[in-house]
């Protein structure tokens, strides 16, 4: 790099620290701080027209925290209050930088920036992740949502007896021929259904109403459960109102409906309802042992599952696998917090069964980034318990499991759990029994809603992707492409292509690109975990944060002798913006050939040689193209343009949809002096697709 270059980069760094230390919180907040939230890891890119990521928190006095920031270049991590003040500063000299035991002297919003260090020499790209951790107790309580609740131990009264004189009522009522069915659960683990129109508690179901096409009626349908007079269990009372289109006769408009409950003649409070099909609807209530009920939460059922890691409190108990631990949950406490440590690529299962009162148990588990990645409510088919099972883990950390119930906050099931986590306490290959195993396998899982695709190159050229999702000349399949065009599906989903099992594939080299294509609305941070198995032997495993766009490019080689090794791998800059900074360009740039208007060359990228560089000389204003094509094999050209500081200015892959050779059109040159042309293939240092290609130089 030129000593023009330093001294600017280090002139813009001084400046950017100056502009930063003097941002009032009002002027940073002007900026678009991202907000941070404690425990999750937030993700984020400096470059050359983005030189500083602000990020803001709420924070109390004296509330204790901790900073931290890892960059894949040098950066500085910097905290300042509402005033412009700073409270910390440090610098991660690649690797990782931290702000620990900093106490807040006012409520009030912070701010957290992170840019590049001074004398940093490459600002195409800094990827960094950030994290804040409250380290002191006495740091405010998250604001009260249906997850905040105290996780401490609940104590789990087991449901008693009232002697009533009219017994217990509860009525659905409606105003259309749609067909809304009525469940009740008991205390004690009774369902009152049309399927179950008894239950040993004494309960009965009545008539179910608009169920037949023939029968329908709008004149105030109505569906009852009831208990006669006499006996009835005293505890949590779940009630649950399904909207099941008839497939004969559907109905599609939403339904609003009335629920009525009658304790022993004491009328609760009537809960109105709007339901569209196919929705769940979750009341509940409780009758105490001196005769009064008194209602609970009520609304629409969310499905999938969800919860916010940051709104979980309460002091979670450390799991041991294979020892089972007891807990119990109630309407006051409706989930109980877990953790364990997991390693990449280790398999395991978790069970929750239920031993007393009526629980319905449901489960979910949290990566240690607070993504949902795996969740279960029904263990089989008349099997309430819950069980995740053969859950492969993605990243290495602490893993969270939230023993819950169905419906969460908004169910009414109640009653003590058994919870065991069982499996290997090392890496195991990746298990995916629903698949078809191959002689090689290749699987990217992430644990977002985003889009990430996978593509896979063959030694021959052919690419396997979602467009072309079968090969069949060497036999590849991709069948499994989760969340493509952002249709979310699973908590983990799960990319997979493979080779039918027999004999492995071709030698030679293959090519894999793993590229964000969307966050589906879904803007929690990407991380993907990519495995390749041949043989049944794990060749390579690999854990990599994405952002939008970016292409993540690796390859690896069967021999002739049939042994498979892994190659490098990295990041390709972005769909946009392909990169050449994992080129050491510097080496050749001694050598490189001049070349001038009009001029031609031929060369060959290799797999020991994956580039070229030739430089030309260039005045402001000028008007450059250029064009590298590929004559043999299988090379994918892509061509950059560095400027006489080396800073890329102009780059292509693919000159249009029906070509990968690469074409540089008509670009205005911005000052005098030596330009740099790098030839080159996809993926750069990373990439293996090799052979001859022609390179033409055209200046006006």
């Amino acid at each position: 790099m030129s000593c023009h270059w330093m001294k600017q980069l280090s002139r813009m760094a001084a400046l950017v620290l100056l502009a930063l230390v003097s941002l009032s919180g009002r002027a940073a907040a002007q900026q678009g701080g991202q907000t941070l939230v404690p425990g999750v890891i937030a993700t984020g890119t400096l470059d050359q027209s983005r030189l500083a990521q602000v990020y803001t928190f709420a924070g109390t006095a004296g509330q204790g925290i901790k900073l931290s920031v890892t960059g894949d270049s040098d950066v500085i991590l910097l905290l300042s209050d509402s005033e412009g003040v700073v409270l910390g500063q440090a610098a991660a000299r690649g690797g990782t930088a931290a702000l620990p035991d900093i106490t807040l002297t006012a409520d009030a919003a912070y701010y957290v920036t992170v840019f590049p260090a001074v004398g940093v020499e490459n600002l195409e790209t800094i990827r960094f992740q950030l994290s804040l951790a409250v380290t002191d107790a006495a740091a405010p309580a998250p604001t009260a949502t249906p997850e905040a609740q105290a996780a401490q131990p609940a104590s789990f009264e087991p449901p008693g007896e009232l002697l009533t004189a009219t017994g217990l009522q509860v009525t659905l009522t409606w105003n259309s021929v749609a067909n809304l069915d009525l469940e009740v659960r008991d205390p004690v683990g009774g369902s009152l259904f049309f399927n179950t129109p008894t239950t040993p508690s004494g309960g009965t179901f009545g008539v179910n109403v608009n169920s037949v096409c023939a029968t329908r009626t709008a004149d105030a349908p109505t569906e009852r459960a009831s208990w006669r007079a006499g006996v009835i269990p005293t505890g949590s009372y779940e009630i649950l109102v399904y909207y099941d289109p008839l497939t004969d006769c559907p109905t599609t408009e939403p339904v609003t409906f009335t629920l009525n409950v009658n304790v022993d003649g004491r009328q609760l409070a009537p809960v109105e309802g709007t339901l569209s099909p196919n929705q769940v609807y979750l009341a509940s209530f409780v009758v105490k042992a001196d005769g009064s009920a008194e209602p609970g939460l009520n609304g629409i059922k969310v499905d999938p599952p969800t919860v916010r890691a940051d709104a979980l409190t309460g002091e979670p108990v450390t799991l041991i696998r294979d020892v089972p631990a007891q807990g119990a949950l109630t309407s006051q406490q409706y989930y109980q917090l877990y953790t364990f440590t997991g390693r990449a690529n280790e398999l395991v299962s978790i069970a929750m069964n239920a031993n007393s009162g009526s629980l319905d148990p449901l489960l979910l588990v949290l990566d240690p980034n607070g993504n949902i990645v795996a969740f279960n409510d029904d263990a089989g088919p008349g099997n309430t318990d819950s069980l995740v099972s053969n859950l492969t883990l993605l990243l290495p950390g602490t893993y969270t499991v939230v023993a819950t119930r169905y419906g969460q906050a908004l169910g009414g099931t109640q009653g003590g759990y058994e919870l065991t986590l069982t499996g290997p306490t090392t890496a195991a290959l990746p298990d995916f029994p629903d698949l078809p195993n191959g002689s090689v396998e290749v699987s990217v899982q992430w644990s977002t809603g985003a889009d990430v695709r996978l593509l896979v190159r063959d030694p021959q050229g052919n690419t396997v992707f979602d467009d072309v999702p079968q090969v069949p000349a060497s036999g590849a399949r991709l069948i499994t492409n989760g969340n493509l065009n952002c249709a979310q599906n699973t908590p983990s989903p799960l990319s997979y292509a493979y080779w039918p099992e027999g004999r492995l594939p071709a030698a030679g080299p293959y090519e894999i690109e793993v590229r964000l294509q969307s966050l589906c609305n879904d803007q929690r941070p990407v991380v993907f975990v990519l495995n390749v198995v041949a043989n049944g032997q794990l060749v390579m495993s690999r854990t990599q944060p994405l952002l939008l766009n970016e292409r993540y490019v690796t390859s690896y080689t069967i021999d002739l002798t049939g042994q498979v090794q892994a190659g490098e791998g990295g990041i390709f800059g972005t769909s946009q913006r392909p990169d050449f900074s994992s080129l050491d360009v510097a080496s050749q740039l001694a050598t490189a050939q001049v070349l001038t208007s009009g001029q031609s060359v031929t060369g060959r990228i290799q797999l020991n040689k994956k580039f070229d560089v030739y430089v030309f000389e260039g005045t402001a204003g000028s008007v450059v193209t250029i064009s590298m094509e590929g004559l043999s094999g299988t090379l994918d050209p892509v061509l950059f343009l560095l400027d006489p500081n080396q800073i890329q200015i102009a780059a292509n892959d693919d000159a249009g949809r029906d070509t990968t050779n690469s074409l540089i059109n008509e670009f205005t040159l911005p000052e005098d002096g030596r330009y740099i042309i790098i030839a080159t293939h996809f993926g750069a240092r990373y990439g293996v697709t090799a052979g001859d290609y022609r390179l033409t130089l055209r200046l006006n």
